[in-house]
C-alpha cells in the first residue's frame, strides 16, 4: 500500500509539471494576440479589418474636376443664306477645375464639420464669315446692320466655398443616411466680347459682363451603400438659396450702360458615383470618381437697348440659366 501511494503521488507530480508547462506556453501564445481590458480582465485582442477614426478625427482631400459649361443668352448672330436662318451661340470645350477640402470631426456632438473650396473656369471663342448674298445679321447692340464676318469670345470664372455641418446614421451595416446644414457663397463672372465686321463701315465691338457674389444657406443629403471589397456607391444632393450683387455692364461705341441690382439666385447640385477605401493602420485613404451638376438660376443678366413704338429706347433685361455638369475625382486620406 505504501509503494502505491508513492507511485501515485510520482505519477501526479509529472502530470502537474506537464499541466504547468502547457499553461506557461498557452499564456505566452494568449499575451500575444490578448490585451487587458480597462477592468482588469483579460481578453482577445483582434485586428480590424474597418477604419475607425481617432477621437477627433480630420479628413483631408482635393481633386480635378473635368466640367462642361451651360449658359443660357450667349447668341450673338443670326446666319442668313439662301433664305435660310440659323442662330449661332458659345459651345464650349469640357475643361479643368480643382476642389480642396478639410473636415473635423466632433466626437461630442456626433458631427462634422467640413470646409471647401471649388474653381473652373472655361473660355470659348467662336467666328462666322460669309460671302454675299448670305447675310449675318447682328444679335448684340442696339442697331440692325448686316456683316461679313463675326467673332465672339466668352469668359466664365467660378469660385464656391461652403461650410457644412454634417450628421450619418447608419439603417444598418451596409447603408448610411446622412443631412447637411451650412454656408455657401459663390463668385461667377461672365464676360462675352464681340466683334462685327460691317460692310465699307469698319467693326462694331460689343461688351456684355455679369458679376455675382452671393451668399446663403445650404441644405443637402447624402446616402452611402457599402457594397465589397472596400467599394461603396454614394450620392448626395444640396440645394442654396444666394443671395448677393449682379454687376451688369453693357458696352458699345459710344454707348456705356449699367443695371446693378440685388437678387436671390437659387442653386441645386447633384452627384453620384463609387467610392473606394484602403486602410493604412490608424488612417485610411479614399479615392471617389463621380458625376456632378450644378445648376444656378438668374445667372447670366444681360442689359439690352431696344427701339420703342414712340421711336425712343428702352433698357431691357435679359436673365438666364447657368449650369456646369461633369466628372468630379476625389483623392483624401482620414486620421
Amino acid at each position: 500500500m505504501k509503494w502505491m501511494m508513492i507511485g501515485i503521488f510520482c505519477t501526479f507530480s509529472l502530470f502537474a509539471e506537464k499541466m504547468e508547462k502547457r499553461v506557461d506556453v498557452l499564456e505566452h501564445q494568449m499575451g500575444e494576440v490578448g490585451i487587458k481590458t480597462p477592468s482588469g480582465d483579460y481578453g482577445a485582442q483582434l485586428a480590424s479589418a474597418i477604419f475607425e477614426r481617432g477621437w477627433v478625427g480630420v479628413e483631408l482631400f482635393g481633386g480635378p474636376l473635368y466640367w462642361h459649361a451651360k449658359v443660357g443668352g450667349t447668341e450673338y448672330v443670326y446666319s442668313l443664306a439662301s433664305g435660310k436662318g440659323k442662330v449661332e451661340s458659345q459651345s464650349f470645350d469640357w475643361d479643368f477645375g480643382y476642389r480642396l477640402g478639410v473636415g473635423v470631426f466632433l466626437p461630442i456632438v456626433k458631427w462634422e464639420v467640413l470646409g471647401t473650396y471649388t474653381h473652373f473656369g472655361t473660355h470659348d471663342t467662336e467666328g462666322r464669315g460669309v460671302i454675299p448674298p448670305s447675310l449675318l445679321v447682328n444679335l448684340r447692340g442696339s442697331f440692325f446692320v448686316f456683316n461679313q464676318s463675326v467673332t465672339s469670345s466668352y469668359d466664365i470664372d467660378y469660385d464656391a466655398v461652403s461650410i457644412e455641418l454634417k450628421r450619418s446614421s447608419f439603417l444598418g451595416s451596409l447603408l448610411g443616411l446622412g443631412s447637411s446644414l451650412g454656408v455657401k457663397q459663390a463668385w461667377i463672372d461672365q464676360k462675352q466680347w464681340v466683334t462685327y465686321s460691317v460692310f465699307q463701315e469698319g467693326l462694331t465691338k460689343v461688351k456684355d459682363r455679369c458679376r455675382f457674389r452671393g451668399v446663403g444657406p445650404q441644405l443637402g443629403m447624402n446616402m452611402n451603400w457599402h457594397l465589397f471589397w472596400g467599394f461603396s456607391f454614394f450620392g448626395e444632393i444640396k440645394g442654396a438659396l444666394l443671395y448677393g450683387d449682379f454687376e451688369v455692364k453693357h458696352t458699345e461705341t459710344p454707348i456705356e450702360i449699367k443695371g446693378d441690382t440685388h437678387l436671390f439666385s437659387p442653386a441645386l447640385s447633384f452627384a453620384f458615383g463609387l467610392n473606394k477605401d484602403y486602410p493604412i493602420g490608424g488612417a485610411q485613404v479614399f479615392i471617389s470618381l463621380a458625376y456632378e451638376a450644378d445648376y444656378y438660376w438668374r445667372q447670366n443678366q444681360i442689359v439690352t437697348m431696344e427701339d420703342a413704338s414712340w421711336g425712343r429706347l428702352k433698357i431691357a433685361r435679359q436673365v438666364e440659366d447657368l449650369t456646369f455638369y461633369g466628372v468630379t475625382g476625389r483623392l483624401g486620406i482620414e486620421f
